[in-house]
């Protein structure tokens, strides 16, 4: 099953002016990665999605969680998280090739709703990143939304029912829970998502974590512990990675002007901001992007 799904994927790629690279298609939230070659460990937000590889294998770190993923199995992601991933498995002949569909809570709540008690396991609040064997309903649901490239009039009638489809396999499975935490409004992973939504939405502002709890209606105690069992790290961490991140990628964008990044991203010392790059990227700010062009560079002379 898992090579129709392979080859759903790469009928979809021949038509593509790239061989490798990113892709959004057009099916909503569904993104395929393709590529020849292993790459570089990078930090990416990761929203509730099922994350697939269906040849080769990546790697991802949250925190000093490490989860490796291959061939047949699914990352499954239930809160908007920021990890740093990387593709472990990949060659000319044999590249790699995953793909990603993104969660609508919404469906899923409306799908938990009508399960018996019997597939209500208990949720636990304290897993936001897990990996999975992929059972065969699932990769036959994928593989007939990836069919649906073919045929993209159809998304509108087709695409609904699969969603809804692959929302019930997968809380049917291990990855129950999980998704259950999720969906209910007034668990503790619930809430945290809306936090971390509002963090994202206005990362640049300064923020008070007592106003963050309150605006999820959670106590301070009870936020913060939540927040770190998911993320791995405090509310304030967590706005200093997304400022970080997007600094990374201004800079990446061709702004060489490190001040200018710094303050940008909610910054107020650009000595501080060149810190904390440094501290999180290895490297300080014109040094990484440097590098990262050069690296660039003799990937597209190779």
């Amino acid at each position: 099953m898992l090579i129709d799904l392979k080859d759903a994927l790469k009928l979809y790629l021949s038509r593509q002016e790239q061989d490798f690279g990113v892709f959004q298609t057009p099916i909503p939230g569904m993104v395929i990665g393709h590529a020849e070659a292993q790459k570089l460990p990078d930090y990416a937000i990761y929203r509730p999605a099922l994350g697939i590889v269906v040849e080769g294998a990546k790697q991802v770190w949250l925190g000093e969680q490490v989860l490796d993923y291959a061939e047949g199995e699914g990352l499954l992601v239930s809160v908007s998280l920021l990890a740093k991933g990387v593709i472990t498995r990949a060659s000319p002949e044999r590249p790699f090739l995953g793909v990603s569909i993104e969660l609508d809570v919404a469906v899923l709540r409306e799908v938990a709703a009508m399960l018996g008690p019997e597939d209500k396991k208990a949720a636990s609040a304290n897993i936001g990143l897990s990996v999975h064997v992929l059972g065969p309903e699932v990769i036959d649901c994928l593989v007939r939304l990836a069919r649906l490239l073919e045929t993209t009039d159809s998304l509108p009638i087709l695409y609904p029912g699969l969603l809804r489809e692959l929302s019930y396999w997968l809380l049917r499975s291990d990855a129950g829970p999980e998704l259950l935490a999720l969906v209910r409004p007034e668990g503790p992973s619930s809430r945290v998502e809306n936090a971390l939504a509002i963090l994202r939405s206005d990362f640049a502002k300064t923020i008070h974590v007592e106003e963050l709890a309150a605006a999820v209606g959670m106590s301070l105690t009870s936020f913060h512990r939540h927040f770190k069992a998911l993320t791995r790290v405090t509310p304030i961490q967590y706005q200093k990675q997304l400022r970080l991140v997007e600094a990374r990628r201004i800079l990446d964008a061709g702004d060489d002007n490190v001040t200018s990044a710094a303050f940008a991203v909610g910054y107020e010392s650009a000595g501080q901001f060149s810190r904390d790059y440094s501290r999180f990227y290895g490297l300080p700010p014109k040094r990484d992007t440097l590098s990262r062009r050069l690296s660039t560079a003799s990937t597209v002379i190779r």
